[in-house]
């Protein structure tokens, strides 16, 4: 199974989809390939959920849980792009739209460049959404998601 299948496999998760223990059991292993190359708290994180559901142990996913598998499905994915386009070490934020990576960017700001929806991940896991604005102007703010493992719920005016 590669990364791409395991973000997948997250998303499915995030979304409240059951799914069947041979694709967890991959996703889980395809996710600790990259924590023997990345580490990471998130990455680790997604490893122990994984590998909870694909032994038969119960992993009930709350609101919160589909959250976080959904966010752990972001950091996956940039990883992935960043180790693609050899990006990794270099710092700046991932973008992500729909689910597609459109690149990255050295830090984090002018919101009004992306639209609402976008999500920034850096290399440590953190990440933030787009929000506000409109289609032809852009968003208006970063607003943090995932700081430092805690979901957040501020928003912050991004220069």
């Amino acid at each position: 199974m590669s990364l791409q299948d395991a973000v997948e496999v997250l998303t499915r998760l995030g979304t409240g989809e059951d799914l069947g223990r041979s694709q967890v059991i991959a996703a889980a292993l395809a996710v600790e390939v990259v924590t023997l190359e990345a580490g990471g708290r998130d990455l680790l994180d997604a490893v122990a959920g994984l590998k909870a559901i694909a032994t038969g142990d119960d992993l009930f996913l709350d609101d919160a849980g589909r959250k976080r598998a959904l966010h752990l499905a972001d950091v996956i994915a940039a990883f992935k792009w960043r180790k693609e386009h050899g990006y990794l070490g270099r710092g700046g934020v991932i973008v992500i739209y729909a689910g597609i990576v459109n690149g990255w960017v050295n830090e984090l700001r002018d919101p009004n460049h992306w639209v609402a929806g976008c999500i920034a991940v850096n290399e440590t896991g953190d990440s933030w959404i787009a929000t506000g604005g409109d289609e032809p102007n852009g968003a208006t703010a970063w607003q943090p998601q995932w700081i430092d493992g805690r979901f957040m719920h501020r928003l912050y005016a991004v220069k």
